[in-house]
């Protein structure tokens, strides 16, 4: 027993909440596209995109002189926000295909998570002629804060406070999006859309409106997600930065049931699992390259479960 709570210190359970930050963020992105009807699997793309514009945006402001002279801290946050219209783009360019061409969305977001991944590697090396990892001196990684409430709770105030304001939002996002889900216009219409466009447009509500402002909006989260992980958890570039976290939001989303609810709590368990594969690095022998599986090992095995209860619900509701 005090070996188990030697291991799940509290600084693991608080490096668990910040490492589950961008995947919550992913899964919050897809669960609202899901609910829409629409499948966004480039959510990794967009997630790698929002790392590598939020990191050139920030030395920009930092280093350009069109700029002038912008603190650091202000230029990081111009960065961050940067990066969301950048996202919000990508989710506009990603509907009106889809909506206008009737582009097929799996192969869409195929291509653009294959374009992401070599294009900011491409843009890298052309403008800062660095191939894999870059950085620079100027940018500052956004600053932690401790409210000024639960700082001063024993246990409470450790686990819940001193993190970023990207932590912070997402967790505002998810409770906005919970009251948006279950007590909005806009949430009965997100829903209407996904269970039957032809009936929901049969009512007068515009299919092509909603699946639009969900990509838009899944595109931002997206990219405020990939930004937390170049200048909010650290403050550097590195190729493939998202490292499959777009995927595992979109399995958190589903195993969420596409509820934001769910979506968070699926997030926060992948955050978990990714915490604690690097604490097992440090504390065992076992060889990195399997701890490191561990997360992608539990998103299958939850999948499965998933599956299987639903498949074992759907042969329930036959016999009767």
């Amino acid at each position: 027993m005090n070996a188990l709570l030697d291991f799940f210190t509290m600084n693991l359970l608080s490096s668990s909440l910040r490492l589950a930050t961008p995947v919550i963020l992913a899964a919050l992105a897809a669960a609202l596209c899901n609910k829409a009807g629409v499948l966004n699997l480039a959510i990794e793309g967009e997630m790698l995109w929002g790392s590598f514009v939020a990191i050139v945006a920030t030395y920009l402001f930092r280093n350009h002189t069109a700029f002038g002279v912008i603190h650091p801290v202000l230029a990081t946050y111009l960065g961050v926000l940067v990066s969301m219209g950048f996202g919000a783009l990508m989710g506009w360019f990603f509907a009106w295909l889809h909506t206008s061409f009737r582009v097929n969305l799996v192969i869409l977001s195929i291509a653009i998570n294959m374009l992401a991944s070599e294009t900011t590697v491409f843009l890298m090396r052309a403008i800062f002629h660095q191939s894999g990892t870059w950085s620079d001196a100027s940018i500052v990684q956004l600053p932690s804060y401790s409210l000024p409430l639960l700082s001063k709770i024993p246990l409470i105030g450790k686990l819940f406070s001193g993190y970023n304001s990207i932590v912070y939002v997402t967790w505002i996002l998810a409770i906005c999006m919970i009251i948006v889900f279950g007590k909005t216009k806009y949430g009965r219409h997100l829903k209407a859309v996904g269970e039957n466009p032809d009936a929901a447009k049969s009512v007068g509500i515009s299919v092509k409106n909603v699946q639009y402002s969900a990509l838009i909006l899944s595109g931002a989260m997206a990219c405020l997600g990939g930004a937390f992980l170049s200048v909010g958890h650290l403050t550097l570039f590195t190729r493939d930065m998202s490292s499959g976290r777009g995927w595992l939001g979109n399995a958190a989303a589903l195993f969420g049931f596409n509820n934001p609810g769910g979506s968070f709590l699926a997030g926060l368990f992948f955050g978990v699992a990714d915490a604690v594969a690097l604490r097992l690095q440090n504390v065992t022998k076992i060889p990195p390259y399997i701890i490191q599986i561990l997360p992608y090992f539990m998103t299958l095995a939850i999948l499965g479960i998933v599956s299987y209860k639903a498949k074992i619900r759907k042969s329930r509701n036959s016999l009767h």
